[in-house]
């Protein structure tokens, strides 16, 4: 499970986050809605460690955590961006084993057999070898999905997994996310799409406007 207890955030004077709380069980799905400005990415940066709140506390399974922590080289915490940032020069394989190489210094044999594995069950095992010009906006999520996977996060949190999307693959994602959910992946999605975190979420966060609180 993880817990987050009354995080606040502002930029330049302007409270963005106030006395935020959350929390989600373990192989569950949370979803974080709410109007564009409200602070939805904001507290999911917080959350993976992209950005240090202003106050406010995490616990992991009751535990204490600091999201600053979460590098790569120990990552709890997994994020798939809203742009993919998958990088252009690399093949879909080497996007996904890059990190795990690098940084958690896993032989090549073991990454790319592992990265093989998760772009199999990824319905992306003929992809390997390509460039991510060459892939679908549903097809560069999944891969983005694919190089989070392969650093064994905990937990996977998600920036508008659907806003890049055209609407007819939003039953994909969710079949995507709900696989992984059955699977006792833990997840995070942030989304502005109500029906889409209906469909998806065993809990929704609504974050407002700090103006509206």
């Amino acid at each position: 499970m993880l817990e987050a207890s009354k995080i606040n955030k502002s930029f330049n004077g302007t409270q963005v986050l106030t006395d935020i709380s959350l929390e989600v069980d373990s192989g569950k799905i949370l979803c974080i809605v709410g109007p564009s400005g409200a602070g939805k990415t904001t507290l999911l940066r917080i959350i993976t460690g992209l950005e240090q709140a202003d106050s406010g506390s995490f616990k992991i399974d009751g535990q204490p955590f600091d999201p600053d922590s979460n590098n790569t080289s120990n990552a709890l915490i997994g994020v798939v961006f809203q742009d993919f940032r998958l990088f252009p020069h690399l093949s879909v394989l080497e996007n996904i084993t890059l990190a795990p190489e690098l940084v958690l210094k896993e032989s090549r044999t073991k990454a790319q057999a592992k990265a093989k594995d998760i772009l199999s069950q990824l319905d992306l095992a003929d992809k390997a070898d390509i460039y991510p010009f060459q892939l679908s906006g549903g097809q560069k999520q999944r891969v983005a999905i694919a190089r989070a996977l392969a650093l064994d996060p905990k937990i996977l949190c998600y920036d508008e997994p659907t806003s890049a999307l055209d609407p007819g693959l939003r039953q994909s994602v969710e079949t995507l996310i709900l696989r992984l959910k059955s699977q006792g992946m833990t997840q995070i999605v942030v989304t502005h799409d109500m029906t889409f975190a209906q469909n998806i979420a065993d809990k929704i966060l609504e974050v407002k406007p700090a103006q509206e609180l």
